[in-house]
């Protein structure tokens, strides 16, 4: 495992911070960074309507405890699959908050920001189950998009082979 190493802002130092201390009471135990890391991407996971989270300005946060230096670094072993979850936000992430790109720092901010107000309003979840199909679907559309003009017929088959792959896997 590697070591996902991230410099954060004071602001979102202090909504980890009040992450850490509601699901410390939640779990009645001290949790590490990378506890709290893989529970609000678990948290995360159905949130839908990310641009209320990003465009949220009411979750100021208050944190009784000073923000130190070495609050602003988190340094901490990630399974791969987390790494990659996290860097799929990173280019996920920009298109609700009106930018071409983000830093790990912001993305980390989001996901913190996303956790936080799923604990207080559940109706940013997608309470909708959605089948593999419709999933495959959104996502062949989203990218078509970014394909060259020159690639389409070759992205068109391919995704078309992997759809029939996957819902032959589901039967």
């Amino acid at each position: 495992m590697e070591y996902l190493r991230v410099r954060i802002s004071k602001e979102t130092a202090q909504i980890f911070q009040a992450l850490r201390d509601v699901y410390e009471q939640a779990y009645g135990k001290p949790m590490t960074q990378a506890m709290i890391i893989s529970k609000a991407l678990d948290d995360i996971s159905n949130l839908s309507r990310w641009d209320k989270v990003i465009n949220n300005t009411s979750a100021s946060i208050k944190t009784l405890k000073e923000i130190t230096e070495k609050d602003l670094r988190i340094r901490v072993q990630l399974s791969p699959q987390m790494q990659e979850t996290i860097q799929n936000y990173k280019y996920y992430l920009p298109q609700f908050a009106g930018t071409r790109s983000i830093t790990l720092g912001v993305t980390l901010k989001f996901i913190f920001k996303g956790a936080m107000l799923v604990q207080n309003d559940s109706t940013l979840l997608d309470s909708e189950s959605r089948d593999i199909g419709s999933i495959l679907s959104d996502c062949e559309s989203r990218l078509a998009e970014l394909i060259a003009p020159t690639n389409k017929d070759t992205f068109e088959s391919l995704f078309k082979e992997l759809k029939h792959e996957i819902l032959a896997l589901k039967k």
